[in-house]
């Protein structure tokens, strides 16, 4: 053989033994969780593509835009990985009641090869890829082109392991559009209860269970957001846009709401809620039975008393009104002292009045009273949140 052949041979074993070496440690060192955190730029190469003429806006592929900061992925050892922005699907319809989205889950494949990562996106059914630029310990930088790069951080949450929460309960409204109208509530012990409205794959009133693995999840993703640091309400300044609220029960009574109208939140929080709040689509649902005690609300509602009104934000009002399903039927006398008026499922007035305690409801011509075995304003603290109501309530 020529030696020239043998050079150029041994040249070529080279590179791919190279190649070779930097996908498996690019395999290695990619494992665990990643942040976006900015988009860089070589604005050396950048000035000489400018000088010639060359210089040119390169998109990257859709699965690794920067959307608003909020990309982040979990890869593991075994391939799987996890999109924290979770893939969906729009099923369109000519009739705008009819339009859903389908939540394709957060969890799917990835590989190294060439010096590319390689994700596959659930909702194209494709795999899409990225030249790897480098990976250290605490920096993965992905390159869009010669002068373009993102990069991404691992994240250092400080988590409080102690902190745990009975139930945690996601609601969302309306937009100018078709976001999924729906709240879920999902307790320590794997039982969820899902209320679809408009929107939703399923409309009404539904139960289900989750194993504790997965709700333990979902509480340490919310509490990666740092719940005791976030505002209680989060705003965008446009008109439109869904709001979405949180409320955290811990030992039996509301810790914290969080309300966040288009999506201003932290992305922590954003991403904890969203697999929430479409979770019902993996789930194998059932009717959820009322008893036929009452019908729930479309919205939040309020608790009013000779002009003085305490709005109950709409998680909240679906934690009220579960736990009225929860609780028993009895024959006794209280004072009537705040009314609850809301629309029902079919947009009907519906009053319920109460003492805090004590329910009062009118189901088909019969008066049922129900105990719910404490107040809910005063186990809550909501008493200092009454208000004088105004022409827009």
């Amino acid at each position: 053989m020529k030696p020239k052949l043998i050079t150029i041979l041994l040249i070529v074993f080279y590179l791919i033994s190279c190649k070779t070496n930097r996908d498996k440690e690019f395999r290695k060192s990619i494992c665990g969780e990643w942040i976006f955190a900015r988009v860089g730029c070589d604005n050396d190469k950048r000035n000489e593509e400018k000088k010639r003429g060359q210089e040119q806006v390169v998109l990257p592929p859709p699965i690794f835009e920067n959307s608003n900061s909020r990309t982040g992925y979990i890869f593991y050892i075994n391939n799987s990985c996890e999109d924290k922005r979770g893939y969906f699907k729009l099923i369109k319809s000519k009739s705008r009641e009819e339009r859903e989205t389908l939540f394709l889950g957060t969890d799917t494949k990835y590989k190294v090869e060439n010096d590319s990562l390689k994700i596959f996106d659930l909702a194209d059914s494709i795999w899409k890829g990225i030249k790897i630029r480098s990976i250290t310990s605490d920096t993965l930088t992905l390159e869009i082109k010669d002068t373009i790069f993102f990069k991404y951080a691992k994240p250092h949450y400080k988590i409080d392991k102690a902190q745990t929460f009975d139930m945690i309960l996601v609601s969302t409204s309306a937009c100018y559009g078709a976001c999924p109208i729906s709240s879920t509530c999902l307790d320590k012990n794997g039982n969820l209860i899902f209320y679809g409205q408009s929107f939703t794959s399923k409309e009404g009133l539904f139960e289900s269970k989750i194993d504790k693995v997965l709700y333990k999840r979902i509480e340490q993703n919310f509490k990666k957001a740092n719940i005791d640091t976030l505002y209680d309400r989060y705003s965008v300044n446009w008109s439109d846009a869904q709001t979405v609220t949180v409320t955290f029960i811990k030992d039996n009574k509301i810790y914290k709401t969080i309300s966040d109208y288009g999506h201003k939140a932290p992305r922590e929080f954003y991403w904890a809620y969203t697999s929430v709040n479409l979770l019902y689509q993996k789930l194998n649902l059932k009717p959820f039975a009322t008893k036929g005690l009452i019908e729930f609300p479309r919205s939040y509602t309020y608790f009013e008393n000779r002009g003085q009104i305490c709005c109950l934000e709409k998680s909240e009002s679906f934690y009220l009104f579960t736990e009225i399903c929860k609780s028993k039927e009895v024959q006794i006398n209280f004072e009537k002292k705040y009314v609850i008026e809301y629309r029902d499922t079919e947009n009907k007035k519906k009053k319920i009045l109460t003492d805090g305690r004590y329910y009062q409801l009118e189901q088909k011509n019969k008066t049922i009273i129900i105990d719910l075995g404490y107040n809910f304003l005063t186990r809550n603290n909501l008493l200092k949140k009454f208000r004088t109501k105004t022409v827009n309530d």
